[in-house]
């Protein structure tokens, strides 16, 4: 039995959505240590606490900010000031962690703190995430304004580490690799196991899901309260009040029941759970949030899928809306060719690596200290 060192980045349920799949893809063969803050430490505490296979620890982590609903970089980049001067003493928890659980093999997905412990420990270490996508991706085929925007945000994902033993890229879409980045290894969406065991129960009688995790403007609301639907809000937005909402904030199981039921999923456009959606069949209204090229990018692909649309919250009109509502059967009909599920090939390749690790860890101690 190995011990796998699991960090992840916390904004967002996104992230450890993908670890929560990985792990239980991979117990009883493998013991974990899970390294994690924010929204992803909540999750994951909650979904392994007392796990006699699972250690869930804290992590101090960075996050976004946003202004006037806009996601604001220069305001979070300020806003993460304090965590880089804290740096190194971050790190020396991290590789005290690891002097105590003596794990085989470090994974991370867009956190920065297990890397640099895992080097001053000379364990092997690897990224599964979905922030690479914009680094290994050719952008030429975005429109002018994505492209740009991607010179600047494709170098500063390097920033939160660099010198992995192999880069995983999670998507539920690719693009071509840039040139010098062809090997990294590209598999789809990580599927969790209840969201596998409602493929065989899904219908189309549920009404809408909503899912936004932070803003959105009130135009938004009024286009949603003029359609023939039910809607069933979820995420940390609450709607105004209307005769055909129901606000139900965040309630996992209660979430993956109705997204199997539902016609279709409006949601802010975020890789896993748009993947998620297009395995039960669902059909995608993919809106990002403002300033968010990430999700950006995302809708763009959402909707040269053939499986969903991609709009702005300003561009959405009523007559958009109905549009989409009528276009519904046609997506449907395209999603059975859906194959975006990267399980199979994930497992594969941490095995791979894992099997190439020679490295006696069993007597690590606190290396000295040195500039994370």
């Amino acid at each position: 039995m190995g011990t796998i060192a699991y960090s992840v980045n916390g904004e967002g349920r996104g992230h450890a959505t993908r670890v929560h799949s990985i792990v239980e893809m991979m117990i009883p063969s493998h013991r974990f240590l899970l390294l994690a803050s924010g929204d992803a430490y909540e999750h994951l505490s909650d979904a392994y606490r007392s796990h006699p296979l699972v250690r869930v620890e804290e992590l101090p982590g960075l996050r976004f900010r946003y202004h006037r609903e806009k996601l604001d970089y220069i305001r979070s980049l300020a806003s993460a000031v304090p965590f880089l001067w804290n740096l190194s003493r971050y790190v020396e928890r991290v590789v005290e962690l690891l002097v105590e659980e003596h794990p085989d093999l470090a994974i991370t997905d867009f956190e920065p703190l297990l890397p640099r412990a895992a080097v001053r420990c000379g364990i092997p270490w690897i990224s599964l995430d979905h922030q690479h996508f914009l680094s290994i991706s050719d952008f030429s085929c975005l429109p002018w304004g994505l492209r740009c925007r991607s010179r600047f945000l494709r170098n500063s994902v390097s920033l939160f580490y660099r010198g992995q033993g192999e880069e995983i890229v999670s998507s539920f879409a690719h693009l071509p690799s840039r040139r010098g980045c062809e090997g990294v290894e590209r598999i789809g969406i990580l599927v969790r196991k209840a969201i596998q065991q409602l493929k065989s129960s899904v219908s189309q009688d549920g009404g809408l899901v909503v899912y936004i995790r932070h803003h959105a403007p009130r135009a938004f609301w009024d286009v949603l309260a003029q359609v023939d639907r039910q809607v069933l809000v979820f995420g940390k937005c609450i709607p105004p009040s209307h005769n055909n909402f129901e606000y139900l904030g965040i309630q996992n199981e209660a979430f993956m029941q109705h997204l199997a039921r539902c016609e279709a999923l409006i949601t802010t456009a975020g890789n896993q759970l748009v993947g998620e959606a297009f395995f039960l069949g669902k059909p995608v209204l993919a809106i990002p949030e403002k300033g968010n090229f990430e999700q950006q990018v995302n809708a763009w692909l959402v909707g040269n899928s053939g499986f969903g649309w991609g709009t702005e919250f300003e561009k959405l009109t009523l007559h958009m809306m109905h549009q989409f509502l009528i276009s519904l059967p046609l997506m449907r009909k395209n999603l059975r060719a859906f194959d975006g599920v990267g399980n199979a090939k994930s497992i594969d390749l941490i095995e791979r690596y894992l099997s190439h690790g020679d490295t006696d860890h069993s007597e690590l101690t606190v290396p000295s200290r040195s500039v994370a």
